[in-house]
Protein backbone atom coordinates (compact mmCIF):
# COMPACT_ATOMS: atom_id res chain seq x y z
CA UNK A 1 0.00 0.00 0.00
CA UNK A 2 0.75 3.44 -0.57
CA UNK A 3 -0.54 6.80 1.25
CA UNK A 4 -2.18 8.86 -2.29
CA UNK A 5 -2.88 12.08 -2.46
CA UNK A 6 -5.98 12.90 -3.55
CA UNK A 7 -7.11 16.68 -3.70
CA UNK A 8 -6.64 19.88 -1.64
CA UNK A 9 -9.60 22.21 -0.66
CA UNK A 10 -9.64 25.64 1.54
CA UNK A 11 -12.23 27.78 2.87
CA UNK A 12 -12.61 30.00 5.31
CA UNK A 13 -12.32 27.23 8.22
CA UNK A 14 -8.63 25.94 6.86
CA UNK A 15 -7.04 23.79 4.51
CA UNK A 16 -8.45 20.39 4.06
CA UNK A 17 -5.98 17.04 2.31
CA UNK A 18 -7.67 14.21 0.97
CA UNK A 19 -5.40 11.24 0.97
CA UNK A 20 -5.88 7.50 0.53
CA UNK A 21 -4.14 4.51 2.02
CA UNK A 22 -5.20 1.27 0.65
CA UNK A 23 -9.53 0.92 1.10
CA UNK A 24 -8.91 3.99 3.64
CA UNK A 25 -9.48 7.43 3.21
CA UNK A 26 -7.71 10.01 5.40
CA UNK A 27 -8.77 13.59 5.83
CA UNK A 28 -6.24 15.94 7.12
CA UNK A 29 -8.25 19.39 8.57
CA UNK A 30 -6.90 22.42 9.78
CA UNK A 31 -9.94 23.80 11.84
CA UNK A 32 -9.26 27.77 13.12
CA UNK A 33 -10.29 29.01 16.23
CA UNK A 34 -14.07 28.95 16.94
CA UNK A 35 -15.10 27.44 13.71
CA UNK A 36 -16.64 23.93 13.18
CA UNK A 37 -16.09 20.65 11.09
CA UNK A 38 -18.81 17.63 10.63
CA UNK A 39 -22.06 17.34 11.50
CA UNK A 40 -23.02 14.31 9.59
CA UNK A 41 -22.48 10.68 10.59
CA UNK A 42 -20.94 7.67 9.01
CA UNK A 43 -23.20 4.09 8.62
CA UNK A 44 -19.79 2.90 10.07
CA UNK A 45 -17.22 4.11 12.84
CA UNK A 46 -14.70 6.33 11.90
CA UNK A 47 -12.14 7.69 13.92
CA UNK A 48 -10.88 11.04 14.96
CA UNK A 49 -7.09 11.69 15.41
CA UNK A 50 -6.56 15.28 17.37
CA UNK A 51 -3.10 16.34 16.49
CA UNK A 52 -2.80 19.74 17.68
CA UNK A 53 -4.82 22.31 19.57
CA UNK A 54 -8.13 22.19 21.59
CA UNK A 55 -11.33 20.87 20.59
CA UNK A 56 -14.95 20.74 21.70
CA UNK A 57 -16.44 17.14 20.20
CA UNK A 58 -20.26 17.03 20.66
CA UNK A 59 -21.92 13.36 19.20
CA UNK A 60 -25.51 12.42 19.19
CA UNK A 61 -26.88 8.89 19.11
CA UNK A 62 -29.44 8.97 16.53
CA UNK A 63 -31.09 5.34 18.09
CA UNK A 64 -31.00 7.03 21.90
CA UNK A 65 -31.24 10.63 21.24
CA UNK A 66 -28.30 10.54 23.70
CA UNK A 67 -25.66 14.10 23.31
CA UNK A 68 -22.54 14.02 25.25
CA UNK A 69 -20.21 16.63 24.69
CA UNK A 70 -16.31 16.16 25.77
CA UNK A 71 -13.21 18.85 25.04
CA UNK A 72 -10.48 17.07 23.72
CA UNK A 73 -6.90 18.17 23.69
CA UNK A 74 -4.01 16.96 21.64
CA UNK A 75 -2.98 14.33 20.90
CA UNK A 76 -6.11 12.11 21.46
CA UNK A 77 -7.92 9.82 18.99
CA UNK A 78 -11.78 9.92 19.26
CA UNK A 79 -13.49 6.86 17.59
CA UNK A 80 -17.32 7.58 16.68
CA UNK A 81 -19.80 5.20 16.41
CA UNK A 82 -21.97 4.12 13.46
CA UNK A 83 -25.06 6.59 13.16
CA UNK A 84 -23.42 8.96 15.39
CA UNK A 85 -23.50 12.58 14.00
CA UNK A 86 -20.62 14.41 15.14
CA UNK A 87 -19.68 18.20 15.62
CA UNK A 88 -15.55 19.20 16.09
CA UNK A 89 -15.42 23.32 17.32
CA UNK A 90 -11.99 24.30 17.71
CA UNK A 91 -11.59 26.00 20.91
CA UNK A 92 -7.80 26.86 19.71
CA UNK A 93 -6.57 26.32 16.16
CA UNK A 94 -6.12 22.97 15.47
CA UNK A 95 -5.45 20.00 13.16
CA UNK A 96 -6.61 16.69 13.18
CA UNK A 97 -7.23 13.48 11.00
CA UNK A 98 -10.40 11.71 10.33
CA UNK A 99 -10.00 8.23 8.99
CA UNK A 100 -12.70 6.00 7.78
CA UNK A 101 -13.44 3.16 4.86
CA UNK A 102 -13.28 3.70 1.49
CA UNK A 103 -16.75 4.83 1.28
CA UNK A 104 -17.68 8.51 1.06
CA UNK A 105 -21.23 8.22 2.15
CA UNK A 106 -22.79 10.18 5.15
CA UNK A 107 -25.83 11.63 6.23
CA UNK A 108 -26.25 15.72 7.32
CA UNK A 109 -28.80 15.75 10.37
CA UNK A 110 -29.90 19.14 10.02
CA UNK A 111 -28.95 20.38 14.08
CA UNK A 112 -25.39 19.66 13.94
CA UNK A 113 -24.95 20.43 10.05
CA UNK A 114 -26.63 23.95 10.78
CA UNK A 115 -24.45 25.14 13.54
CA UNK A 116 -21.42 24.54 11.04
CA UNK A 117 -22.47 26.56 8.16
CA UNK A 118 -23.77 29.46 10.72
CA UNK A 119 -19.90 29.42 11.87
CA UNK A 120 -19.15 29.99 8.30
CA UNK A 121 -21.01 32.76 7.63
Amino acid sequence: MELQFEREANDIRGKILFLRYGNKRIHLMETKKGFSRGGYYHDFESRHILISGIVKYREKNLKTSTEKTQTVLAPSIVITKPMTPHLITAITDSVFAEEFDQSLLRNNPPEYRTIVTQKMN
